[in-house]
Order: structure tokens, then sequence, then C-alpha cells
């Protein structure tokens, strides 16, 4: 009789360890964005408006150095995650049509010009 044929699973339809990887650094990237752009927002001087100035308020006309460190350190993480993507991106993708890391680069494009702007000023 003929050997029962085994049918191997089509690899090319489905996500392997290092595509689910991809998918969760650009995640990773997307939420560290979003906490960076929030911590941003808690970090920079108050606004003043005319009902404050009205009810002689006290507002906070200066960084809070304590919130820019921390978002210093969140985008220098994100900036180490996307560059490391971008590497394993670079060594994976054997195809000229492989699916190159969009959002890994424009991240840490990002995070790389926040850092230094902070840094240089």
């Amino acid at each position: 009789m003929m050997a029962e044929k085994r049918k191997q699973p089509n690899r090319r339809k489905s996500t392997d360890f290092f595509g689910l990887v991809f998918i969760w650094m650009n995640i990773a990237a997307c939420a560290g964005l979003i906490a960076a752009i929030l911590i941003f927002h808690r970090a920079k001087p108050e606004f003043e408006t005319v009902f404050d100035r009205f009810y002689n308020l006290q507002l906070r006309r200066y960084w809070d150095q304590n919130y820019v460190r921390f978002l210093v350190d969140v985008l220098g993480t994100g900036t180490l995650i996307n560059a490391a993507g971008l590497l394993l991106s670079r060594y994976r993708g054997r195809r000229s049509t492989d699916h190159r890391n969009l959002v890994l680069f424009l991240t840490i494009l990002y995070s790389l010009l926040f850092v230094l702007s902070k840094t240089l000023l």
C-alpha cells in the first residue's frame, strides 16, 4: 500500500515567530508614541486664559523637569526598540517585495528628533 502523504502546512500564508515580533514591535511603537504625547502634555507649561487672569490663578510657567526626564527616557527606550526592529527587519527581508516596517521607521524618526531637540536646547 502507498504510504499516506502527510500534508505540510502552507507556511507562506501563516505568520511566523518573527512576524509576530514585528507586529508587537509596531504596537509597542505606537503605544509608546501615544504615551510620549500624553507625557509631553503633562510636562509643558500651563496655558494662561482670560479666566485665569480674572481669578488670579497661579499657573506653572515652566517645564516640569520630572516629566521631561521621564519623557526622554520613554522616547530613548522607544528608539532602542525601534532600532532593534529595523535591524531585525533588515536581516530578515530576503525579497524586494517583503514588507518594510514604515511605522517603526517613522516612530524612531519622531523619537530621535524629540530627544535631540530636548538635549540640544
